[in-house]
């Protein structure tokens, strides 16, 4: 019994591993987020998404498309918590990829993409409009 409670324990303290508080929680369309609002210091973000899965498998994350020389890479996904729905035979689960970026040119960004069966057209376009009115936090000392 101690063994059990202890794997529960464990199971719902994942989340307090996450990358990040800054996170964003996409739904199942595309999500337009500011690079510069959406960061912290060290020019990162976490996309977070439900899915529902009968197996235990992760969504891909791609970046799919960057532009005007913003750059973006993701470098982690990581399952936050899952439970298990016994009617329905699927878990649910919360998973949170962590995403990495450089600023571009003015009107920069890039499409960060996520694909699983139970998500249908899941992106998040982060994006720069004006460098010089918003200079990113990761060259502020270059201005």
């Amino acid at each position: 019994m101690k063994m059990l409670s202890f794997a529960v324990t464990l199971l719902m303290s994942v989340s307090a591993f996450a990358y990040s508080t800054n996170y964003t929680n996409l739904e199942d369309r595309t999500n337009y987020i500011e690079a510069v609002n959406a960061s912290n210091q060290d020019g990162e973000i976490s996309l977070r998404v439900v899915i529902e899965t009968d197996g235990k498998v992760l969504p891909t994350v791609l970046v799919s498309e960057q532009a005007n020389g913003f750059q973006c890479k993701v470098t982690k996904v990581l399952l936050l918590d899952s439970s298990y729905n016994s009617a329905k035979k699927v878990f649910t689960q919360s998973v949170e990829a962590k995403v990495i970026w450089t600023p571009g040119g003015e009107n920069s960004g890039c499409l960060v993409e996520f694909f699983h069966k139970s998500l249908n057209g899941t992106k998040a376009v982060i994006y720069m409009e004006n460098r010089e009115a918003n200079p990113s936090p990761i060259n502020e000392d270059e201005y």
